[in-house]
């Protein structure tokens, strides 16, 4: 108990030279670390759980100062994937606008370049020829935990969706667009963790949010919390039903949730390549968006009136080759387009639109 660890501390302060606080002050701080009301910031503490548990300061609290050494950053790439829905007038008129060039996503057509992007990283956007337009944002991360992307991700998310809507309404003249909604891959270059706890965390880049709580305005108090979550959780093990784990065992670690991807590859050489990752999501997305625009109008009260060419056939067909394994597809891709498939739900969302314009004659 919370007594029994206050004598030790006071035993092991004695022989380590520490000026410990009296006894029933460290019983009332240790109940405060443990419910994570504050967090172990004092010297002497850090010290003491330290020597009690023989283990490093970044071991048992991830980041106390500010000033943290390049070996105790997590190196990781941020993909944000942004979808717009336009329809596909405004989607010619945004490739004419962009001078978007001719290409494929895995087996769809497109029009895709590279836009400017203010502040760091690089920006690509893509268009669909049934009306929807991805932006896909890469970053470069150095961050000492998960809690920390966890708060990056939740600014990052604000200023993005922003961004991307005045983009599109600036480039086609058109008040109507707007971003969405923003969907995250995280791909692990260089973690901070092992073992177990390099699962748990690969778990939790894939649904970041869960270590978030309500953050004051200054966000500073919620940051604490997280990271002392955190913490737990990869003491104690992190699992949830929502993830659908795709690595291979001695190749690599992926993890998808409705949220997002989380992939490191342990064999670069034999694990998925970061492209591979990337197309899949841009095509889920663009189908994503578009069965979400589908639905809108139904719920509007309207007959969705799609272009005859991507009617419920030209759906019934990207749902076919979503869906169903090619004979040449290795088991890593089949495994990877299957969880994202199966935590985004896309597949009933394909059915669903399906019907609906197959029932409107679209």
């Amino acid at each position: 108990g919370r007594e029994r660890l206050a004598v030790e501390f006071e035993n092991v302060g004695r022989g380590l030279g520490l000026p410990t606080p009296a006894r029933a002050a460290m019983a009332k701080a240790i109940y405060r670390h443990e419910t994570g009301r504050a967090t172990v910031r004092d010297d002497v503490y850090v010290q003491l759980y330290c020597a009690v548990y023989n283990a490093t300061p970044h071991e048992l609290f991830g980041v106390l100062t500010t000033e943290v050494s390049s070996s105790q950053l997590c190196e990781l790439t941020s993909h944000q994937f942004i979808p717009v829905h336009l329809g596909p007038e405004l989607a010619a008129e945004l490739v004419r606008a962009e001078s978007l060039d001719a290409r494929d996503v895995l087996w769809a057509d497109c029009h895709s370049g590279v836009i400017d992007l203010p502040g760091d990283g690089s920006c690509e956007l893509y268009v669909f020829p049934w009306g929807v337009a991805v932006f896909h944002l890469v970053q470069d991360l150095h961050m000492p935990s998960v809690a920390q992307v966890a708060a990056w991700r939740r600014d990052a998310y604000r200023s993005a969706q922003e961004w991307a809507t005045t983009r599109v309404r600036s480039a086609t003249g058109s008040d109507t667009p707007a971003a969405q909604y923003v969907m995250s891959m995280y791909w692990v270059r260089k973690p901070l963790w092992s073992g177990p706890a390099l699962d748990t965390a690969m778990r939790l880049l894939s649904m970041p949010r869960v270590l978030l709580g309500r953050a004051d305005e200054h966000g500073d108090p919620a940051l604490d919390h997280a990271e002392q979550v955190e913490r737990t959780l990869l003491r104690d093990g992190f699992d949830d039903s929502r993830i659908d784990e795709f690595g291979v065992k001695g190749v690599s670690i992926g993890c998808a949730s409705w949220a997002g991807l989380s992939y490191f590859p342990l064999a670069p050489q034999r694990a998925l390549q970061a492209r591979d990752l990337v197309d899949c999501e841009l095509l889920v997305q663009a189908l994503w968006c578009y069965c979400h625009g589908v639905h809108q109008q139904v719920e509007q009260g309207l007959d969705p009136t799609p272009p005859p060419e991507y009617g419920w056939r030209w759906l019934r067909a990207m749902r076919s080759r979503l869906t169903i394994a090619r004979p040449r597809e290795t088991a890593q891709h089949v495994a990877l387009r299957q969880a994202v498939l199966e935590t985004s739900e896309l597949a009933k969302h394909l059915t669903a639109a399906l019907d609906l314009l197959r029932e409107t004659g679209g």
